[in-house]
């Protein structure tokens, strides 16, 4: 009864979102197709916290967003309430992102639902603030998505995943390696990405893991790094948040992601998803 009153919910705000798109939708089998394959691997574009360009981050809105645009991966963030419920809020206060004030992890689920995600003055919807249930159906068989794990217990956070079906599109990221462990001690068939913090992490990493992909820094982003992952069959993850982000907004996407592409990043988490699949597509031209 709780998943088809979810599903209602769903197909009750898809109906009301106004589709604003200039990509083709995102569809899973591709997505994942590009993310195994090993020889010559096209570029993934990951949207920082959903496409929140439109619509406030990490809302349901956004990352309907992101599949209606041709997003490979959205990055969500997930909390839990004071009464267990696991939520989609980077900070740990709604501070920033809602018209209330409070720590998710002192609040009930029915005050923050009670709240207003803020949005920019174009977009005359009242967002909420979702359940991770919420979004795990919503993007089920659509997107992959990157699960950033804050203070929550692992084995709910896996029964979820398990609960929805989405094992096999949902990437379990954090930079703490024993929660790495946990999620695998559930279940070794679930995807993790580790983040290495120094070019000295990286064989090491990918012998413990044998990982799909990793998330590397820029400031060890070089060929020796670069090959070392490659070689291990592993997609490199590498952000363009900050400097390059801002220069595509201006109009310079070659410069700004040019280098990142050629230095052999594949997959590229960016607050400007439109702006690089745009590029991605006319440069291959």
């Amino acid at each position: 009864m709780k998943m088809r009153w979810l599903i209602l919910i769903t197909v009750l705000f898809l109906g009301c979102t106004e589709n604003r798109t200039v990509n083709d939708p995102a569809e899973l089998g591709n997505i994942l197709e590009k993310f195994y394959q090993e020889s010559n691997p096209p570029v993934l574009v990951a949207a920082h916290r959903a496409l929140h360009n439109d619509y406030p981050e990490n809302s349901l809105a956004a990352i309907q967003a992101a599949m209606d645009n041709g997003v490979d991966i959205a990055e969500i963030d997930v909390r839990r309430t004071r009464d267990g419920h696991l939520v989609l809020m980077h900070d740990g206060s709604v501070d920033r992102t809602t018209d209330g004030e409070g720590k998710v992890a002192e609040m009930t689920l029915a005050q923050i639902r009670e709240l207003a995600l803020e949005s920019n003055d174009e977009d005359t919807l009242v967002h909420r603030v979702p359940l991770l249930e919420e979004a795990l159906l919503l993007a089920k068989d659509r997107i992959m998505l990157d699960m950033d794990m804050k203070s929550v217990p692992v084995n709910q956070l896996v029964s979820m995943v398990h609960q929805t079906g989405t094992g096999g599109q949902v990437l379990f990221f954090k930079r703490d390696f024993t929660v790495l462990d946990s999620v695998l001690a559930l279940d070794s068939t679930l995807l993790v990405m580790p983040r290495a913090r120094a070019a000295e992490e990286v064989p090491g990493i990918l012998e413990k893991y044998h990982p799909k992909i990793l998330h590397i820094d820029d400031s060890f982003f070089t060929e020796e790094v670069v090959n070392q992952i490659s070689s291990a069959g592993c997609r490199i993850w590498i952000n363009g948040l900050g400097v390059p982000d801002v220069k595509a907004l201006t109009g310079f996407a070659e410069s700004a992601y040019g280098p990142l592409i050629a230095g052999g990043a594949n997959v590229i988490q960016t607050d400007q998803p439109v702006i690089l699949i745009t590029y991605l597509k006319e440069s291959v031209k």
